[in-house]
């Protein structure tokens, strides 16, 4: 499938967010675009009963249409309806695999991973195209969906699950976690209540998705409507490359100041940049006369004339 070349990702250009990992891959394979704007992580069964495999659809298709990403696993079962749900809603989905693009996981997918990058998405990939999946690489595919994703949702899942390993991620790297709630005799989806009292929120609706990617300065908006001026800083980007060097990290922070980040907290949501690094990058700014604060201690650039 020639319709897109593959490339590979490594040092600084793997996407930012995945810093956030104990044990960051070195390199990964790309096809496509990663999408720019606020994602979403939809996992769940592989086996999922019907009406729990159509709202992990309709709910990628809501998201969708609202601008946000899909972000899933390529699996059978949820992922899958999540991607094609992502699809019907004309918006950006990226398949997250444990195998190659020329070994699909599941083999059945290869059409649907050819649609998604085809349509803008993109498939990344721990390996290279002509590697199948492996048992070892599951769990850490799942970590880097979870580190990439702004919120995960879990739709349908049972005890012992990949789906409750990425919600495990979700809780270490502190995303934002969502279950879809199911009746105490739904066997499939006990890891879904297990989650629940481990802290997960109970998912009513794609609104509550969206005003926690809210809560984290993440707006969606669809593709077919004109962005509105925000008066703040530049949204969040899945691939953040120049921020992964020395110079590229202090040049985000000079551009969230520009752009209206006023501290640190903003900065660190505009940037995405581990806090602790914020604050250094802050302190030799200021050191060096690049940024001051005004009377209100709010941060801004030192415009004064020489």
């Amino acid at each position: 499938m020639g319709f897109s070349a593959e490339r590979c990702l490594n040092g600084g250009s793997l996407p930012g967010r995945l810093a956030d990992l104990d044990a960051p891959p070195e390199r990964l394979f790309l096809r496509g675009e990663l999408p720019r704007g606020p994602a979403v992580a939809i996992v769940g069964t592989r086996h999922p009963t019907p009406q729990f495999a159509d709202y992990a659809r309709s709910l990628a298709k809501e998201l969708a249409e609202a601008g946000v990403a899909v972000l899933s696993g390529g699996a059978q079962g949820i992922d899958t309806e999540a991607h094609q749900g992502a699809l019907e809603g004309a918006g950006a989905t990226v398949v997250v695999a444990p195998a190659g693009f020329d070994r699909p996981f599941p083999e059945k997918n290869a059409e649907l991973f050819a649609r998604v990058v085809q349509n803008g998405g993109a498939y990344l990939s721990l390996v290279e195209a002509d590697v199948p999946a492996t048992q070892a690489v599951f769990f850490a595919r799942n970590a880097c969906l979870v580190a990439l994703a702004h919120v995960v949702v879990v739709v349908e899942a049972p005890i012992r699950s990949g789906a409750r390993n990425a919600a495990a991620h979700a809780r270490k790297l502190g995303r934002p976690l969502f279950v879809v709630a199911v009746p105490p005799w739904h066997a499939k989806g006990h890891g879904c209540l297990a989650e629940l009292r481990l802290g997960a929120r109970a998912l009513a609706g794609t609104k509550d998705l969206l005003k926690a990617l809210a809560a984290q300065n993440l707006h969606a908006v669809a593709a077919h409507e004109p962005r509105p001026p925000s008066g703040g800083y530049p949204q969040q980007i899945l691939a953040f490359p120049e921020t992964s060097s020395p110079e590229g990290a202090r040049a985000s922070v000079i551009a969230a100041v520009r752009s209206g980040a006023s501290s640190s907290d903003e900065i660190g949501l505009a940037t995405r940049l581990p806090a602790g690094r914020v604050s250094e990058l802050v302190l030799t700014l200021r050191l060096e006369g690049v940024l001051v604060t005004d009377p209100l201690g709010r941060l801004q650039i030192d415009n004064s004339p020489i």
